[in-house]
């Protein structure tokens, strides 16, 4: 695998990383400056590889837009992890002063970090394409 594709992952690591960090400012300072701009694009990038968002989004798609991307998502989330994501992430831009926001906040975290993880595991150990996320990748084209 060359470095350039290898390199998707680190981006995507970098994508987790930004997602946390604003989360742990949210949770531990009770700041929220970057808070709803980093959680708008992980919502609409999450959707957009639920294939759940309109063509207008599609410009503001950060990640899961690469294999690199879809198959750590795949890897690290089931759908029922994608679809606690999407909704957290929901409840936490809808109401991010009420009274379970921090909680969501820190499962959250928890999955961002799962994710983030497996994007640097597998840019130091990238391994074949499984089946599964080879036939996905075909759909998706």
């Amino acid at each position: 695998m060359e470095l350039q594709d290898r390199a998707q992952y680190l981006s995507l690591a970098l994508f987790a990383q930004n997602v946390i960090s604003a989360l742990m400012e949210y949770v531990d300072e009770g700041k929220a400056a970057k808070l709803k701009p980093s959680l708008r694009d992980a919502l609409q990038s999450l959707e957009q590889a639920n294939g759940q968002s309109s063509a207008i989004s599609h410009r503001r798609v950060v990640a899961f837009k690469t294999y690199e991307h879809l198959r750590t998502l795949d890897e690290v989330w089931n759908p029922k992890q994608r679809a606690k994501a999407i909704s957290l992430t929901k409840q936490i831009l809808s109401a991010p002063r009420g009274p379970r926001s921090k909680d969501r906040a820190e499962e959250l975290i928890s999955l961002f970090s799962k994710l983030q993880s497996q994007a640097l595991w597998n840019f130091e150990q990238p391994t074949p394409v499984s089946p599964t996320i080879m036939q996905r990748l075909c759909q998706l084209a």
